[in-house]
This record gives structure tokens, C-alpha cells and sequence, in this order.
């Protein structure tokens, strides 16, 4: 009997790039190099042959020291070419809001509207807005959310430029080297992680949603279930997205990794460190009094250094919020953020709830040890989504000893 035919099966990618390397050998695309430097030139070819890119055309930029350029010119450069005048017409979407957008967004105008610099992505943009439109969303609501994306996505865009510049450019290595060094990085972070930027949008606007989900069904059909009293606080550091213009990537994150530690030292128990978000911390307790000792220990323990780090900020807040997965949902949530937002630097500003259950439980007296609470009233701010003008407090230690004893309340001074 003839055998039986199979089906072939996909090349493993080392056996690929085996046979693809002798393909470059023979063409003389690889003379003279060995090592680290053969395989990067190997990574760099197999990305520009994937693009279609022909032998002599790699050829003639070898010759031309000019490889790495190539491969960005291939990585950044749009396939589809769709000029604004058609992004326009394919969405049919004014060209002025289409403007609007993509500048507010950080997205190249061309002086030319028939020039072709924009993608079939940039078209699914200009899509949206007509699904914004239909949602009930106004153009005035739409662009303070469209220019903080576009603020973001330039910020990530910066650092991690500044990353990859940095690990690229090392004194003393040829110019054709580090080029193609950087060319294959920024081929990588383009297709690899923009996924992972993706997926991290995605789960912290779910996050988001979720909260105003549970906002609204607690206002509607009272407490949720495993909803519970919780006191949260965030802490943010003042400037810092300035400050990642006057120095590295590297300094920032070793700045954030510092906030990090420090609210970790504070942390201990009935407080939890719920979560690190980059240049910001979360702490939850149900314990109002503990919440707020800690939240003004961190600013202390923050600001004893001299070291020129940038000031904390705090907020504190209390209410109904649901634990799901190590992290915490709800108004209080959303609250303690908005209100860390208004905090000066160096100081904690706490809501009115928490204001009067620390009173509520000072009246039992401080704990020996402790040095009890001075509060201040701030003036009262309206946030966004949240009903009401709040009344704030800015609260310190009192030292023992100093004036009269207790938790206390004075004015505005």
C-alpha cells in the first residue's frame, strides 16, 4: 500500500532561522561577522525579509551602513496610506473633528489632507466617534477624555524611548551597530508590547466601569453583596510626570520603587497595601483612625529625607466598597482619588465621614503611644461623580504635650 500522506507541519522557528541564515550567507549578507553581531544582523534580515524586503535592497543598505534605518523606515512606516481626505470619507466624519482628534490624540496632520501618512487603525479612530456620538456623548465631553489619551500614550511613548535609548546607546560602539540594535527593539515594543499596553487600558478601565457599576447599584438596591465599610487612601507623588523630563527612565522607576517600600514600612495591620499604581499607592483599612496614622506617617517618613524626591500628596475617604481579586471597588475608591488630586503637597486631606469617625472613636480616648490628631477644615470642593460638595480636613499629628490633648478640630487658619 502507498503510505499515507501527512500533512505538513510548521518549520520550529530555530530550524527557520537556520535555513533562512544560510540563504543570507550565500547572498553575502552576513561576510565578516560573528557572534552577537551576526545574530542581530540575522534578527534584523529575517524581520525586513517577513516585509518582503529583497536581497539587493538589504544588499545596497549593508553597503550603505543604513540597515538599521531600514528596518525603522519599515517598522514605523503606515502600509495602508490612507490620506485624511479618505479617513474622512470612509467615516464619514468632518474633516475639522477628524482634525480635532487625531491632534488631540498626538497623531501627525499632514499639511497635505491627500497625503497618505494614516492607517486602517487610524480610520477604526475616527469611528469611534460616531459610537461616542450614539452613546449620547457630546464633541465638548469627548475631547478633555480624547487629549488625556493622547497625554498618556505620549507619555508611555517617552519613556519607554528613553529606555530603549538608553540600553542602546553605549559609548564607544559603531553607529551602524547601535542603529540596528534600535531598529530591532522598536520593531519588538511595536508588535509585541502594544499588546500588553493594550490588555493593561483595558483591565484598568474595567476597573473603572466596575466601580461606577457598583456605585450605582448600591444607590439603587442598597448594600451589595460582601460590600463592607472601608476607609481608603491614596498617596501620589507631586510632579511626577515633570520630572520624567529631567531625568532617565531608570531614576523614575527607582523613584516609584522608593513610594513603594515607604508605604510598605507604614502598612501594618488592621492597614493593608492594597496596590502600587505606578507614581501612586493605595491603602485600605476599616479602621478610620489606623488609616489616617499611617496615611500621615507616610507623608512624614516621605518628607525626612533631603534628597530633592518630589513631595507627597494624600487623599482619604470612607464608605461602602466591595473587595474583589486583592483590590477594592467603589464610591470611596473614586472619591479618595479625586480628593488626593486636590491634597497640597506634604499635608492629608481626609473627607468629612472619616473626619467623624476618628472624632467618633477619639472620644474613647488615644491609644497609649499615640500621638493624637490635629484637624483642620479645608474649604469644601465639588468632585465629579460624586453628589454634593464635600466638606475636607487636613489633619496632622499633634505632638504630645503641645496644647491641649485629643483629637481635635480647629478652624481655617
Amino acid at each position: 500500500m502507498p503510505p499515507r500522506h501527512r500533512p505538513s507541519l510548521p518549520l520550529p522557528a530555530r530550524i527557520r532561522s537556520v535555513m533562512a541564515e544560510g540563504d543570507y550567507e550565500r547572498a553575502g549578507l552576513l561576510d565578516g561577522l560573528t557572534g552577537d553581531a551576526r545574530r542581530t544582523r540575522v534578527s534584523v534580515l529575517e524581520s525586513l525579509a517577513a516585509d518582503g524586503v529583497a536581497f539587493d535592497t538589504m544588499r545596497d543598505a549593508i553597503e550603505r551602513d543604513r540597515l538599521g534605518l531600514l528596518l525603522l523606515e519599515r517598522t514605523l512606516r503606515p502600509e495602508d496610506g490612507h490620506s485624511l481626505t479618505d479617513v474622512c470619507r470612509l467615516t464619514d466624519v468632518d474633516i475639522d473633528v477628524v482634525r480635532r482628534w487625531f491632534q488631540a490624540l498626538g497623531r501627525p496632520l499632514a499639511p497635505d489632507p491627500d497625503d497618505p501618512i494614516y492607517t486602517d487603525e487610524d480610520v477604526e479612530i475616527a469611528e469611534r466617534i460616531h459610537r461616542y456620538r450614539g452613546l449620547g456623548f457630546s464633541d465638548e465631553e469627548m475631547m478633555p477624555v480624547v487629549r488625556a489619551i493622547g497625554r498618556g500614550v505620549l507619555n508611555i511613548a517617552d519613556a519607554l524611548g528613553g529606555l530603549l535609548g538608553e540600553a542602546l546607546l553605549r559609548p564607544g560602539e559603531p553607529e551602524p551597530e547601535v542603529a540596528l540594535r534600535y531598529a530591532a527593539e522598536a520593531r519588538r515594543i511595536v508588535e509585541e508590547d502594544s499588546l500588553h499596553l493594550v490588555h493593561l487600558v483595558a483591565a484598568a478601565l474595567a476597573d473603572r466601569i466596575r466601580s461606577h457599576a457598583l456605585a450605582v447599584e448600591e444607590s439603587s438596591a442598597g448594600r451589595l453583596q460582601g460590600a463592607q465599610d472601608v476607609t481608603v487612601c491614596f498617596a501620589d507623588l507631586v510632579g511626577f510626570t515633570d520630572l520624567g523630563e529631567s531625568v532617565s527612565a531608570v531614576e523614575l522607576s527607582e523613584v516609584a520603587e522608593m513610594l513603594s517600600a515607604c508605604a510598605t514600612e507604614v502598612a501594618s495591620s488592621p492597614v493593608r497595601l492594597a496596590k502600587v499604581i505606578g507614581d501612586a499607592v493605595m491603602l485600605v483599612s476599616p479602621d478610620p483612625t489606623a488609616l489616617v496614622h499611617a496615611a500621615v506617617a507616610l507623608v512624614e517618613a516621605w518628607s525626612a529625607p533631603d534628597d530633592g524626591r518630589p513631595a507627597l500628596r494624600v487623599g482619604v475617604a470612607r464608605g461602602i466598597a466591595v473587595p474583589r481579586a486583592g483590590d477594592w471597588f467603589g464610591p470611596p475608591v473614586n472619591l479618595a482619588s479625586r480628593v488626593t488630586e486636590t491634597a497640597r503637597p506634604g499635608e492629608v486631606t481626609v473627607t468629612a465621614a472619616v473626619h467623624d469617625a476618628v472624632l467618633a472613636a477619639a472620644q474613647d480616648g488615644e491609644p497609649d503611644g499615640v500621638e493624637p490628631l490635629r484637624f483642620r477644615t479645608a474649604a469644601p470642593r465639588k468632585f465629579k461623580g460624586v453628589r454634593g460638595a464635600q466638606r475636607l480636613y487636613r489633619v496632622q499629628r499633634r505632638p504630645n504635650g503641645a496644647g491641649r490633648r485629643g483629637t481635635r478640630t480647629d478652624p481655617v487658619k
